[in-house]
């Protein structure tokens, strides 16, 4: 059985690991010396988290998303930032029914409107996505980091 709740301090080592998983799912490169659970606990206010949970306690998988204001017709809206199933808890309707949890509390806040991005290459992703009658869009997605972060930081500062 699958249960959905928001992330709760204690949580920190479980989602820890299973953030690292994804990175590693992802081919991110993780900087010796981080300490993730703490970096998890300092960010934990700064957007909502909630956890699949299998059999009450195995933490299966996560979504995290915040509120964002304005979008076109100036509402308030969701914006899911990850959607992340362990590997071990795949293809259980987790990932879908993380998503339910996200747009029951959108709709609680009075959203209209849920957005998020995928790669063009994540199928099963896009799959979920499709199949949930969300509607893809031609947006470009942009990434600014590192020294061309820096770089605008900097910029009339």
């Amino acid at each position: 059985m699958i249960s959905i709740r928001a992330f709760e301090e204690r949580d920190a080592p479980a989602l820890t690991a299973i953030m690292l998983e994804m990175a590693g799912f992802y081919g991110a490169t993780i900087q010796d010396g981080r300490n993730v659970e703490a970096e998890v606990l300092a960010n934990a206010g700064h957007s909502d988290t909630l956890l699949a949970l299998r059999d009450g306690e195995m933490l299966a998988g996560f979504a995290t998303f915040a509120t964002l204001f304005p979008v076109g017709a100036l509402v308030a809206f969701t914006y899911v930032q990850q959607v992340y199933v362990a590997s071990s808890a795949r293809r259980l309707g987790i990932a879908q029914q993380l998503m339910a949890a996200v747009a029951r509390m959108a709709k609680d806040r009075g959203h209209v409107r849920i957005e998020w991005a995928t790669s063009v290459e994540n199928s099963a992703a896009r799959a979920l996505y499709d199949g949930l009658g969300a509607t893809g869009t031609h947006k470009v997605q942009y990434v600014l980091e590192g020294a061309a972060m820096d770089q605008l930081a900097d910029m009339n500062g």
